[in-house]
Order: C-alpha cells, then structure tokens, then sequence
C-alpha cells in the first residue's frame, strides 16, 4: 500500500467505517510507516478538539473595547440620497440625449414624428403646462425636425426630473419611516 493510498482511508479509520481487509491493510502500512503514523496522529488530536466543546473566556471589557476600536475607525463614505439622485437624473439625460442624436442621425423624419407624438402627449398629460410646451413647441418647431426633436427631449425630460424629484421629496422619507418602524 503507498502512502496516498493509505492517507485517503483515515478518515474512514478514525470513523471507524472500513471494511475489515482495509483495515488491515491499513494497519499493515501504519506498522512499517512512521510518516503516515504521525499524521494519523495529528488527525486524532485534531479530532479530539473538534469533538470537546471550549469556553472562551473573554476579558470583563470585552464590548467597550470593541465599541471604543470601532469608533475609532474612520467613517466611511456614503454619498447622500440626492447625490445619488442628482447622478442618476444625469446618466438618463446623457442617455436620452446620445438617443435622439442617433435616431436623429439614423431616421430624420421618424424621429420628427416621434418629437411631435412626444409633444402631444406631453400637452395632454401636464395642463398646466400646456401654454409654455406649446409656445415651446411654436418656438421650436421654427427649427425644423431638430426643433421638434428637441422639444420632445426637453419635455421628457422635464417629466422626468419632476418624477425624480417626486420621488426623493415624498416617497423616499415615507419609505424610510415605513422602513424604521
């Protein structure tokens, strides 16, 4: 028997789950071994700690202690929520923005009708607004396609920072509450 041989039964050894020929030949390679003894020893310390439970015995200021080291540590840096917002309302405007410069690139003419489907919808979903989209639509539509291009994007987003905003301002301090209690 060789020693890589031997070394994968003793843990079926020690568990006493080997058959009787293995065992013995086993017990044969132990005898003529000392390596592979001093490991199987090493294996029954091992073992016997494993299986005897310890008590650790910790110093009476133990949790002032580990409060005091955490405290000493440096806080570390959280960016607040309307950072977080402010970076997020700007990746959707640079992305909305590299968009309609390609469609505007790719289809003219359908990124045209899409600019004014964008403005009337927009004038029918925000009423209060509806005098200043239209004298921006008026304003804009002098331009061409790309007026109407960008009229569309400045609505949109408009609607989005006000929904972004909506969202920090009300919904997140009610998430937050709803969360701490």
């Amino acid at each position: 028997m060789t020693c890589s041989s031997s070394e994968a039964l003793f843990e079926g050894y020690l568990d006493d789950t080997l058959l009787p020929a293995q065992r013995a030949r086993l017990l044969g390679h132990l005898n003529s071994c000392g390596s592979c003894k001093g490991v199987l020893d090493e294996l029954r310390v091992v073992d016997a700690l494993l299986v005897s439970p310890r008590e650790v015995e910790l110093p009476p200021n133990f949790t002032f202690a580990t409060m005091a080291e955490v405290r000493s540590l440096p806080r570390p840096c959280v960016p607040s929520s309307s950072v977080l917002a402010f970076a997020y309302l700007i990746s959707y405007l640079v992305a909305a923005w590299l968009l309609i410069g390609a469609g505007f690139l790719l289809a003219g003419s359908t990124m045209r009708a899409f600019g004014e489907t964008t403005l009337d919808a927009s004038e029918h979903l925000m009423h209060p607004l509806v005098a200043i989209v239209q004298s921006g639509a008026h304003t804009l539509g002098d331009l061409g396609t790309f007026g109407a291009v960008l009229g569309g994007a400045i609505v949109l987003d408009v609607v989005v920072a006000a929904a972004m905003i909506f969202g920090v301002v009300v919904v997140r301090p009610r998430l937050a509450e709803r969360l701490r209690s």
